[in-house]
């Protein structure tokens, strides 16, 4: 069957037996690298900034910057994905390293909202949130997450402590899938360059609709993008004016499922105390199998979240504008914005 798809052939596309072990987009802090966040973190509580003040002047990481600047080029023009591993967390109070992480985050470019609530740095850990229903949010639970993006360019996590059992992250390249669908069923890929219904996971303000659409695959000037959150989809279904999906729309989402369950599309990890994981959400799914946590509460699973829009994004696709609003490289865009000015620097 003649298809008008080609596929994607930027440095996004790999499968992960190829990058498993590669040093590519892995750092490991060195001792320096460690001092020079330890002396930032001083300076700012000298100058009495606070996470809502602080500026980079506050936070100076001469060297870091470099670092992160080669990890926002991987993100945008490599890989897709970055892990900065080794940052010494034990017996540091939860305080200093929420300062650290947004001093960090301020180099990597805009935190934005990531709920109604205005959280701009939030707190993945189990609050028991039920698995079912409009409102759920994975990171509030326990567990096995389904492949997914988180909805702003960037996300960024910072893992504090590790579960007792389980929370591998699991990551995939939607080029890669893309091409795989190319090869499996190339009809279907007429369906992820149209539109699907999503919802808004009750972040909507009142009055406003519980939906909107976007495609799951598109390009701008011969450039990839992706976005795909089943769970956001399904609520989508639960409106009755929104758009029923078709059969073919369907099997087209459970392709991608499938693929993205295949062992050799994906690379793994599991988080360390120390790691900082950073996904470019517009190259690549990303996943989390349960986890045990520990009995003690003080020793319980906890990662930071940042949703970032950082400076060197690429254009987005027209089909990307009903939910990230600003299409245009490089600006703050997408998020759920808060129903007030206020921003949290916390997930209650």
């Amino acid at each position: 069957m003649m298809t008008p798809w080609q596929p994607v052939t930027e440095p996004n596309v790999w499968l992960g037996a190829d990058i498993q072990d590669s040093a590519r987009w892995i750092h490991h802090f060195d001792d320096r690298e460690i001092a020079e966040i330890d002396a930032a973190l001083a300076h700012c509580r000298a100058r009495g900034a606070s996470l809502a003040t602080m500026t980079r002047t506050d936070f100076p990481l001469p060297t870091v910057a470099r670092r992160i600047e080669a990890m926002l080029d991987e993100l945008e023009n490599g890989l897709g994905l970055y892990l900065l591993r080794g940052f010494p967390t034990a017996g540091r109070p939860v305080d200093d390293l929420r300062a650290i992480y947004w001093g960090i985050g301020l180099y990597c470019g805009v935190a934005v909202s990531q709920s109604k609530r205005g959280d701009v740095l939030g707190d993945v850990r189990d609050l028991g949130t039920p698995h079912d229903g409009p409102e759920f949010r994975g990171y509030t639970s326990n567990g096995a997450l389904t492949y997914h993006t988180d909805a702003a360019d960037v996300t960024g996590l910072f893992c504090l402590r590790a579960a007792r059992r389980g929370g591998l992250s699991r990551i995939v390249s939607t080029g890669a899938m893309h091409n795989e669908i190319l090869r499996r069923a190339p009809d279907l890929l007429d369906e992820l360059y149209g539109d699907y219904a999503w919802g808004l996971q009750g972040n909507e303000k009142p009055g406003e609709p519980a939906w909107y659409t976007q495609p799951v695959f598109a390009r701008r000037d011969g450039r990839f993008a992706s976005r795909y959150t089943r769970t956001h989809i399904r609520t989508a279904e639960l409106n009755p004016d929104a758009p029923a999906m078709t059969d073919r729309q369907r099997a087209a989402l459970d392709l991608i499922d499938t693929i993205a369950n295949e062992d050799r599309f994906n690379v793994t990890m599991m988080f360390e105390p120390g790691d900082m994981q950073f996904l470019n959400n517009h190259l690549t799914l990303h996943t989390r199998t349960a986890f045990e946590d520990h009995d003690d509460p003080t020793q319980k699973r906890h990662l930071l979240r940042l949703w970032l829009s950082p400076p060197n994004s690429r254009a987005l696709p027209d089909g990307f504008a009903p939910f990230f609003r600003d299409i245009r490289a490089g600006v703050p865009r997408g998020g759920f914005p808060g129903h007030s000015d206020e921003r949290r620097f916390a997930t209650a």
